[in-house]
């Protein structure tokens, strides 16, 4: 007879976790940054959500991916001030733990790249760029970190600390220089070419630099003229 009613009293419970399981209230996530420029395709997505499509100033919270379209841009800017330009064709997840007032970012890649002009780090923060292979430690510097067949890092300003998760290899990657971290475990970096230094600095150019439209005209009598404008990204 215990028994039965010890089983009745189980199931009550149960029962009443079942009915006011819809009224528990979300766990908090802490607010990473946010979206301050979104062009043609990006979608959002928090966890347990579909994605929906982005918008400009839309904050994010630990845990939340972006992805980007074909010839898409999306730019997150960070609670420290440090940016990070999706390219086209990339999904990521950023993620922030705050721990006795220091605050650690980390952005894990999918598919695709970044180019990022990441703010000097306090004693006892960092931010991290992740792969499958790779684990990128950032104090303070610019670059391009894209992966594919291979995790490849540009450094055009400051100093990365690179690791290959495969072998435990790690390298430090200078300014001037690239890197490359591979699925079997290598790692090496070697001066950077000028297309690389070039992709890299277009990477993480910023918003308000200026662009060149360039025009040809062409009057009455047949003469032609180049006219060109000067314009910022908007």
């Amino acid at each position: 007879m215990r028994s039965i009613t010890r089983a009745v009293v189980c199931i009550a419970f149960l029962c009443a976790g079942a009915r006011h399981a819809g009224s528990i209230p979300p766990v908090q996530r802490d607010l990473v940054g946010l979206l301050s420029k979104v062009i043609l395709d990006v979608t959002w997505k928090a966890e347990g959500v579909d994605w929906e499509t982005a918008k400009r100033g839309q904050a994010l919270s630990s845990g939340d991916m972006v992805r980007t379209g074909t010839r898409s841009l999306a730019v997150v800017k960070f609670k420290d001030n440090s940016l990070i330009r999706v390219r086209e064709l990339t999904e990521l997840t950023v993620t922030g733990t705050l721990k006795q007032q220091k605050f650690s970012k980390s952005v894990n890649l999918q598919s695709g790249g970044v180019g990022f002009t990441i703010s000097d780090q306090q004693a006892g923060e960092e931010f991290r760029f992740t792969s499958p292979t790779s684990v990128a430690s950032i104090r303070g510097t610019g670059g391009l970190f894209t992966i594919g067949r291979e995790d490849t890092l540009t450094v055009v300003d400051g100093l990365v600390a690179l690791l290959n998760t495969v072998s435990s290899t790690s390298l430090d990657v200078r300014e001037g220089y690239t890197a490359f971290s591979r699925p079997d475990g290598s790692i090496d970096a070697r001066l950077s070419t000028r297309a690389e230094r070039e992709a890299a600095e277009g990477a993480i150019r910023g918003d308000d630099t200026p662009r060149q439209l360039k025009l040809e005209l062409r009057n009455d009598r047949g003469e032609t003229e180049e006219l060109i404008i000067d314009f910022k990204e908007e």
